[in-house]
């Protein structure tokens, strides 16, 4: 039974979306409100003791980052509009307890993006579950092909990275 509840509580779940918007692409499309700004987390990533873990002080933006650069790819540049998309993501998916890419209201990554003030080429995002910290999420994200294909991708500048409770999301994009 220990070990059962060991291997629950240490096997995040973690989910990976993206959104690519081509000069090409169809308009007229409308997109949901999301988030407003006044709702938005201007801290690089949010943190409560809720589920503290030994590791939760490492930075999660230099932690992802090195990631990239480990990997021959350049560091992004940490954007404060995706910053709060990725936070509005991680609050609702905390308040809702449920690890999802549709925010409370129905959102897509693009629309909290939008709704941030990001006119983005193409943005994608991860999401993922754990009480153990950034480096869990970042060791679950990188042994997922979709996840770490978000966190490898060449054709992005931008990154932003939010924690509510145990949710945790990455926002990468490049604006038009």
């Amino acid at each position: 039974m220990r070990l059962a509840l060991a291997a629950l509580v240490m096997i995040p779940l973690a989910a990976c979306v993206e959104v690519d918007v081509r000069d090409d692409a169809p308009t007229g499309s409308s997109s949901r409100p999301a988030v407003s700004s006044s709702e938005s987390a201007h801290a690089e990533y949010l943190y409560r003791e809720q589920g503290a873990a030994p590791d939760a002080q490492v930075n999660p933006g230099q932690a992802f980052n090195d990631y990239r650069a480990a990997n021959g790819l350049p560091r992004l540049a940490r954007s404060s509009q995706l910053t709060a998309a990725a936070a509005a993501q991680a609050r609702d998916m905390a308040r809702m307890d449920q690890l999802t890419h549709e925010g409370a209201n129905g959102s897509s990554v693009g629309d909290r993006a939008r709704a941030q003030g990001y006119d983005y080429a193409t943005v994608a995002e991860n999401v993922a579950w754990t009480p153990r910290g950034f480096p869990t999420v970042m060791e679950v994200w990188n042994n997922s092909s979709g996840h770490r294909a978000n966190m490898l991708k060449r054709n992005v500048t931008q990154y932003g990275i939010a924690r509510s409770g145990d949710y945790w999301a990455l926002v990468v994009g490049r604006p038009k």
